[in-house]
């Protein structure tokens, strides 16, 4: 795997606006700004209201059943195309497809399209489209009812754990291979065989559990739908495309079971992604190499992903004192206030990544497999590595963390002010304020190499 690509694009900040520790503290205390606003002007909840949005487009009829299946298919094609390229394709991922359309343009790519556009991967999801066909023929074959799909009343810790299976991979195994010896990881089967095993998970869950399952089971789908919160626009039950405000859609986001662990889990690892990059995981790491070095990885993505859930639950605690609600109820009430942070965080790592290394799918499409193809002519595509410079990256993911942590205490402060009374709204946030600047301040010293 090429350098930049496990690198996340993301180097060395020295020329820098500012220095970094002043960019790190102004936006943690850019959030605390924030919060003295709110509870001077936020005086009553807007966020439930206007979730409903209204009608953009009703996406019904023969014509959006047909559009449904082309998208489904589509999806199917793809992923084919993909596993394809992992197994059978050229070993050297700087031509072949497998990586970059799985680590970039897949897991970073719709991370940003879910929270601009909404829960678009849902059209496309392999997973689904295979479990629902199956159950489809067993209910034709057993002329029985097809069973149900079921939307939230599921845990989600089947997918706290899938997700954590591919960062582990990621960030863990893959990243970290390559770090020490580049030779070893620069082989695209490592992807086809988490793509086998993970796909033979998801649909061997759904054969025992039916069809519904997979929707809780799949991180990846997981994921992009709580993302789809923030975005302004939905699909409702009613398979009608509706607009809202940004950020309205966090009010409607269930209190599922494992949800906080999910969300925790995704935003530890994207930390631990930042730590890997600091002069002290290079102390800790020293010439350990292949599995020794995954050991400590592991163990090292395990404890930041542990230290974000305890400043958490740290807060929910204090939180719990303030409003004599059990810590529990808390967790869960106040869960998708983080999924901005989610968000942020996802464009403040990956920024760099989607822009320069994304181009090479340019080149990739026109020989997916590295056999020396040109279906599209973009073949001899120059990359252009200077289209972003290090000073836009860095103010990029300075904002991205600023302003997601102002979403995020926004969206509790709503939450709070749901519940309580103004006072008791306020107070009851002080102990998440504490939290946001942490998560603010920590996540840009490590970002910008502070």
């Amino acid at each position: 795997m090429i350098a930049n690509l496990l690198a996340h694009g993301i180097g060395g900040r020295t020329d820098l606006p500012l220095p970094a520790w002043q960019l790190a503290w102004a936006a943690g205390f850019s959030v605390a700004i924030s919060f003295v606003a709110l509870g001077a002007f936020w005086e009553r909840p807007h966020l439930a209201a206007a979730a409903k949005g209204r009608v953009l487009w009703a996406a019904v009829g023969p014509g959006s059943r047909l559009v449904e299946v082309v998208l489904k298919l589509t999806g199917l094609f793809l992923f084919g195309v993909v596993l394809f390229a992992a197994w059978r394709g050229n070993t050297n991922f700087a031509v072949n497809i497998s990586g970059d359309a799985f680590l970039i343009w897949f897991w970073v790519g719709l991370q940003f399209v879910s929270a601009l556009f909404g829960d678009v991967w849902r059209a496309f999801n392999p997973y689904f489209t295979v479990a629902d066909s199956a159950a489809w023929v067993k209910s034709k074959v057993t002329q029985t009812e097809l069973s149900p799909i079921t939307r939230g009343e599921s845990t989600l810790w089947p997918a706290a754990v899938a997700i954590f299976a591919y960062l582990w991979f990621e960030l863990a195994y893959n990243g970290l291979w390559f770090q020490s010896d580049p030779g070893s990881a620069s082989d695209p089967r490592a992807i086809g065989v988490f793509l086998t095993v993970y796909s033979a998970t998801m649909l061997a869950g759904a054969s025992l559990y039916g069809r519904g399952w997979v929707r809780t089971a799949d991180g990846f789908s997981v994921l992009f739908s709580k993302l789809a919160a923030m975005s302004i626009f939905h699909l409702d039950e009613d398979r009608r495309i509706r607009v809202r405000p940004p950020l309205a859609g966090i009010s409607m986001v269930p209190p599922t079971v494992g949800m906080v662990p999910f969300i925790l889990v995704v935003l530890g690892s994207t930390t631990f992604d930042g730590f890997t990059r600091s002069s002290l995981w290079f102390d800790i790491a020293g010439d350990r190499v292949g599995w020794d070095l995954t050991v400590v990885g592991t163990l090292g993505l395990l404890a930041i992903v542990l230290v974000v859930g305890l400043a958490y639950v740290f807060a929910i605690n204090l939180m719990a004192g303030v409003t004599g609600e059990p810590a529990e109820e808390l967790s869960a009430a106040f869960g998708p206030t983080l999924v901005p942070i989610a968000a942020a965080y996802a464009v403040a790592h990956y920024f760099s990544l989607l822009v320069l290394d994304g181009q090479r799918m340019i080149i990739q499409i026109s020989d997916p497999f590295g056999r020396g193809w040109d279906i599209f002519g973009t073949k001899d595509y120059s990359i252009d590595w200077l289209l972003v410079s290090p000073s836009t990256i860095a103010w990029v993911q300075t904002l991205a963390i600023a302003i997601g942590h102002v979403l995020a205490v926004a969206a509790a402060h709503d939450r709070a002010i749901s519940r309580y009374s103004h006072s008791v709204a306020v107070r009851s946030q002080y102990p998440m304020l504490g939290v946001m600047v942490f998560y603010t301040v920590a996540g840009l010293f490590l970002l910008l190499g502070a």
